[in-house]
């Protein structure tokens, strides 16, 4: 159960980075330094972990788990924390998310699959975000419900403007689509 249960995602949520010591690991005492630094800023909502700035695609499921308990036990009782959800499969997404929301995150940000940037159909897009809507308590409710989904491809960071104009109504459409079911 989050500490923060009412939360819905609004104002300045900055992503944290993670930073690792030489052998790899996680630099622990770095972080929670970094949380702190980051947590005692004006003006800001809640903080993301386990997102692109996390490095969250090198991470294991186990350090993913380990970056939300450091945070929890940093700054969880001050702010709201936002769990990405990144994951080559929706079977793992969905297995990140129950994780997340049994670490207390207040609010999941969903992000689409590496395959996803190939163009692949909405319908994918929208399947996906549901898997993972169902295996948390937040359910397929957007924004409102704790899940914030965010649909991004190739289109949407180094396109052509006609290409980003496309890309940009289609996640619309998901959007649409995804507050439905």
């Amino acid at each position: 159960m989050p500490r923060h249960a009412h939360y819905l995602p609004h104002g300045v949520i900055p992503a944290v980075l993670l930073p690792f010591s030489d052998d790899l690991a996680i630099d622990e005492k770095g972080f929670r330094s970094h949380l702190r630094d980051v947590a005692a800023t004006d003006g800001i909502s809640a903080i993301t972990i386990n997102a692109h700035s996390t490095e969250v695609a090198s991470c294991s499921f186990e350090e993913q788990r380990r970056v939300l308990a450091i945070t929890q036990d940093e700054i969880g009782d001050r702010l709201p924390i936002v769990n990405g959800i990144w994951a080559d499969g929706s079977l793992e997404a969905a297995r990140i998310a129950r994780m997340a929301e049994e670490g207390g995150a207040s609010a999941l940000l969903v992000f689409p699959p590496a395959p996803f940037t190939l163009q692949q159909s909405p319908a994918m897009a929208v399947e996906h975000f549901k898997r993972i809507a169902d295996a948390s308590s937040r359910g397929p409710h957007g924004v409102a419900g704790g899940i914030v989904a965010v649909a991004m491809g190739p289109a949407g960071q180094r396109g052509t403007r006609r290409r980003n104009e496309r890309d940009l109504r289609t996640r619309e459409r998901l959007c649409v689509e995804f507050r439905r079911t």
